[in-house]
């Protein structure tokens, strides 16, 4: 895997054809591992890019987050070192100069929207499809509600066959794969109600290839799920600004934007800490955010999960209002959300419904913004 990575990267200033597979801008393990283990297996299994593909074609993984940014993602660099790849063989949204790549073909993983000038060739995605989606006719396309995309990719591997001439590659793949799944899909914990048929099946495939047995299956996931809950939740190096800045999705319709970051703690933990406000009025002025929604997700050790939210008015609170009535009015999707009284700026609250996640939360707030005039 690392001899294919350094490939990738040696070429990438080059004039051959390339393909770029690109994960979404929150950069999750589930983001990064479906681009690696899916621009693997298109570079040795090349049918789904058969328009696009040529002999010389080298097809390469981005992670979606700047190289600065990289070590804030602590669950993915701290697998990805454990499964023996090097961080700097990898490729970030920064190594490219994209206005000059403008003939690059790219895949979409784990997102199916992008503000990417170039040619959109193919989409891997696990969530609802947007109302705003629009996909190239000639793109292959998967989309399909599961608990991880790296369920979907592993599933595609399977399908298309792994060459035995690489092996030792693909095993990589499937581990990173692996662990995705299980973490996404909270150890297929039923209380989080993530994982469908499909995830089960993949991720029992995967354990075949890997050899982890039956006897040992149960252990070794849980093993792993508290390793990864372990490495994301170790944010003892990160100060409150770097925690708005770990796992981001930013919103902009209509000339407002939301902002909503996700924390491996509670929302309720995350405003005790020192000068929260002064980080978050800072981080608020980078983004130039309207509104800040803070969703907090703490897994406890016996596997519990405690599902918290904060809505904060930087200068839109009528937009912040909005947003809450409609989060409260949703047919779809009942957050179950309960009100805690707080003497902070914003509105906070403990939400019930373990199963809404930020998946659910983003098409509330896109209509929202869509009805703004």
């Amino acid at each position: 895997m690392n001899a294919y990575l350094q490939r990738c990267r040696s070429v990438l200033k080059s004039s051959i054809n390339k393909i770029a597979v690109i994960g979404n801008e929150s950069c999750d393990l589930d983001s990064a591992v479906s681009a690696i283990g899916f621009a693997f297996h298109l570079q040795h299994s090349p049918k789904l890019l058969s328009p696009w593909y040529k002999p010389d074609t080298i097809v390469y993984p981005v992670l979606n987050v700047t190289r600065a940014e990289l070590p804030l993602k602590t669950e993915v660099t701290f697998f990805l070192k454990r499964q023996g790849i090097a961080l700097d063989e990898l490729i970030c949204r920064d190594d490219i100069d994209w206005p000059t790549e403008q003939a690059l073909n790219v895949v979409l993983v784990d997102h199916h929207v992008s503000s990417l000038n170039q040619n959109i060739v193919g989409i891997v995605d696990h969530r609802p499809v947007e109302a705003a989606a629009r996909f190239n006719p000639n793109a292959f396309k998967t989309i399909e509600l599961v608990g991880s995309c790296a369920t979907l990719v592993g599933r595609q591997l399977f399908s298309d066959g792994i060459s035995p001439e690489e092996r030792e590659g693909y095993n990589v793949a499937l581990g990173l794969l692996y662990a995705a799944i299980v973490l996404d899909t909270v150890n297929f914990s039923k209380e989080a109600d993530k994982a469908k048929p499909l995830d089960y099946d993949v991720a029992e495939r995967i354990e075949s290839q890997l050899q982890i047995t039956e006897q040992v299956r149960s252990l070794h996931r849980e093993q792993l799920f508290k390793s990864l809950v372990d490495a994301r939740s170790d944010v003892s190096e990160l100060n409150a600004y770097q925690l708005l800045l770990k796992d981001l999705k930013i919103i902009s319709q209509n000339d407002r934007t939301v902002s909503v970051p996700g924390f491996p703690m509670a929302v309720q933990e995350y405003i005790q800490l020192p000068e929260w406000r002064e980080h978050l009025n800072r981080f608020a002025t980078s983004t130039e955010s309207n509104v800040v929604i803070l969703l907090g997700m703490k897994v406890h050790p016996d596997g519990s999960v405690r599902r918290d939210v904060g809505v904060i008015p930087i200068d839109g609170t009528p937009l912040a209002e909005k947003i809450i009535a409609a989060l409260h009015a949703c047919q779809e999707m009942n957050f179950e959300l309960e009100e805690i009284p707080c003497s902070e700026n914003g509105t906070f609250y403990l939400q019930h419904n373990l199963k809404a996640s930020r998946k659910q939360l983003i098409p509330i707030v896109k209509n929202v913004l869509s009805t703004i005039q």
